[in-house]
């Protein structure tokens, strides 16, 4: 490609009628398939030009190698990901979804919501049940707290 000759044994690939790319043997027995045997065993010759449909059948060659390894790197990352994100809800769960309680005082609570939808226009009416629920409630988290100290 630059302007020094080279001991290598190159050949001219024509890309199109302007360009020309010139590529060493090897890597032309290499992208042409050749057994590796052939690949060592070959001399050194002169340059040689590919026709058309040899440059499509390497270039189509090289654009599939690479979409190929576009296809298994972006797997990979898919792979990476998912395992990842898998590890932070694991890590999410473990963290904040052990304080499940039961539901307390269900039956003061039934109250409140029924106080609630028969004196709809009137929701002080209701205060009295909701001041036995809140109670409740309150009672039973000190006693939640209060076991816990003992645990």
């Amino acid at each position: 490609m630059g302007t020094s000759q080279s001991s290598q044994d190159t050949r001219t690939l024509q890309v199109d009628k302007e360009g020309v790319i010139e590529i060493t043997g090897d890597v032309y027995k290499r992208l042409a398939g050749l057994p590796e045997e052939q690949r060592r065993g070959g001399g050194r010759g002169g340059g040689e030009t590919l026709t058309d449909e040899q440059v499509a059948a390497l270039r189509r060659q090289i654009e599939n190698e690479y979409r190929q390894r576009i296809v298994d790197k972006s797997n990979e990352n898919h792979r990476i990901k998912t395992e990842e994100f898998a590890r932070a809800i694991q890590e999410v769960e473990s963290k904040f979804l052990k304080q499940t309680g039961t539901p307390v005082c269900g039956d003061l609570q039934q109250e409140v919501y029924s106080c609630y939808q028969e004196h709809y226009k009137q929701p002080l009416r209701c205060s009295s049940q909701v001041k036995a629920f809140a109670q409740a409630v309150e009672r039973e988290r000190r006693n939640a707290f209060i076991s816990s100290k003992n645990t």
